[in-house]
């Protein structure tokens, strides 16, 4: 008997079944081999990695020659080692403020940064000057939430990816969201160009982590300019940004100037992660590792305990900029016969939110050189005193770091009425954008409920409300009898102030309402001289107390 069997039906049969078993036992494979969350199974380095941070070094230049001794006695140490910065290093002090930043970028070239995000003082020179400082920046410039509103493109790399060995790590960049209303981030036409993305900020972080473990980072650390605390405005800080993430390994944060040296917070899956700041000014460096184990610790150095070495090439190479900066400063611009000081008579920091002579004395600097009717500068533009003695550049330059320039504005009685509610609206606390003045005075009763209305999804002020003001009594002066008299709502006044105030929309747009000239009358610290030398170059005992241009009962 012979039977025919048709072999090609038995063949596709034993495939497809074949083939089906096989689809099954690759999808069980892969759904017992991956944790819940989808992540890559932990791979141990194969030596230790050691990363050494600052944080919110603001121009504190002597602090560099510290950091890179630490990190050659790490290198002797560990088997990898890598230098980060979490910004706020182009401002806050001399050297950055009268090269814009560029010599502070000249010494973090000389000590040989590999990744760097930015803080929101980077921004202080304007956005087109930051570009200028990155590009000249040997570093890795990262930033995950700093995108191009035309192209949707992040305007630099979200992350950066550095292979140890056997193993990636993912250095992610992370800016507060608070820089948007440091700078305005518009064309001349109203069109923004840039967002840090505030609404959108916790997914966005999500999803470039979730992009670098695909990449094939093992780890994953944020280089955040976020700070830990609560902010002012609901702005996203790095606690949130571990809970509402997960694939962060450890957080390295700046921004509060806060010092932890080892913190750990549970991320949206209950995993703890690391949080490590280095406070600020180079009082730490911080080291994180990630060891051969897999854990990663942090711990912060002393770099005022006198222990820690000097490296002295770099120490040679921050001394030449230093005494650079110091010849071009040391001129002699006037005398001060007072202490032009922030603080009242028990040492407390009183500028942002009572009235304070180098207030009054700033102030009447801008009035004077444009000729202005009126004149304000916030509290956190003044960052520094003027000491009994000879006034020099650099002291004035300390004291206004920013390189802000003086510009003039159109504001009413009204809009000036509100600027002046709203910059008194947090009292008893005090606020960077409380206004200190000249050509008027006022009367403050702090007792009374804020009527000012805050918009807190886009970080400004919104409006003064319906109910009692605090701010009562306003007049302004006339310039030539020297009389006051009460300000009229429906009338215009010009004002002189800081672009940042009145063009970048600073402190919440605070004088958002004024409408700026074109004009652009000069730098704030040159101003500052015209006026000490209007003055017979010397800062004479009227400015010995204030004057009661700004009186608060509570």
């Amino acid at each position: 008997l012979i039977i025919e069997i048709d072999v090609s039906n038995v063949y596709q049969t034993m495939n497809k079944t074949y083939f089906f078993m096989t689809y099954i036992c690759l999808l069980m494979l892969l759904l017992f081999s991956c944790d819940n969350n989808s992540m890559p199974e932990e791979v141990f380095p194969d030596g230790q990695i050691v990363i050494v941070y600052d944080n919110d070094v603001h121009c504190a230049v002597d602090g560099y020659a510290k950091l890179v001794a630490l990190r050659n006695q790490q290198e002797q140490i560990a088997d990898y080692v890598t230098t980060v910065s979490c910004g706020d290093f182009a401002n806050g002090g001399v050297v950055g403020a009268s090269s814009k930043g560029e010599l502070i970028v000249d010494i973090m070239n000389e000590v040989g940064y590999d990744v760097v995000t930015l803080g929101n003082h980077e921004f202080d020179y304007g956005t087109e000057q930051m570009f200028n400082l990155t590009d000249k920046l040997n570093a890795n410039v990262v930033s995950s939430n700093f995108k191009n509103c035309q192209t949707n493109d992040h305007v630099f790399p979200a992350y950066h990816i550095v292979n140890y060995g056997n193993v990636d790590v993912a250095y992610l960049g992370v800016t507060t969201t608070s820089t948007g209303t440091s700078v305005m981030f518009e064309d001349g036409n109203g069109n923004q160009l840039y967002t840090l993305m505030r609404n959108e900020f916790y997914q966005n972080a999500q999803n470039v982590i979730d992009e670098a473990r695909a990449e094939g980072a093992e780890y994953v650390i944020a280089l955040a300019h976020l700070g830990d605390l609560e902010q002012d405005g609901g702005h996203p800080n790095s606690v949130g940004l571990i809970n509402n993430t997960n694939g962060i390994d450890a957080v390295i944060d700046g921004h509060e100037h806060s010092i932890i040296e080892e913190r750990f917070v549970l991320n949206k899956d209950g995993k703890s992660v690391l949080l490590t700041s280095s406070g600020s000014y180079f009082q730490y460096v911080g080291m994180v590792s990630i060891n051969t184990n897999g854990t990663v610790e942090s711990m912060l150095v002393d770099l005022t305990s006198g222990t820690v070495p000097t490296d002295a090439n770099t120490q040679q190479f921050v001394d030449n900029v230093k005494e650079e900066v110091n010849l071009a400063g040391q001129r002699v611009v006037g005398h001060s016969e007072v202490f032009l000081t922030v603080y009242d008579d028990e040492g407390n920091y009183v500028a942002n939110k009572q009235e304070v002579n180098i207030g009054n004395f700033c102030a009447d600097a801008y009035r004077s050189y444009t000729g202005a009717d009126i004149a304000v500068i916030n509290a956190g533009g003044i960052r520094a005193e003027i000491n009994i003695g000879d006034v020099t550049f650099n002291d004035v330059l300390a004291m206004h770091p920013y390189s802000n320039e003086i510009v003039t504005a159109t504001i009413s009685g009204q809009q000036l009425a509100d600027a002046l509610e709203f910059s008194v609206s947090s009292l008893p606390d005090g606020v960077s954008a409380f206004l200190q003045v000249s050509g008027m005075k006022f009367e403050v009763d702090a007792s009374i409920p804020s009527p000012v209305v805050f918009d807190v999804e886009n970080d400004i002020y919104s409006h003064v409300g319906n109910g009692e003001r605090r701010v009562s009594n306003l007049q302004i002066i006339d310039p030539e009898t020297g009389d006051y008299s009460p300000v009229d709502l429906g009338c215009t006044y010009t004002l002189a102030s800081v672009n940042y105030l009145l063009v970048n929309w600073g402190d919440s747009g605070i004088l958002r309402h004024a409408e700026p000239d074109d004009k652009y009358w000069t730098t704030d610290v040159e101003a500052i001289t015209y006026y000490i030398d209007r003055l017979g170059g010397k800062i004479d005992s009227r400015y010995e107390n204030v004057e009661g241009r700004i009186v608060v009962k509570y």
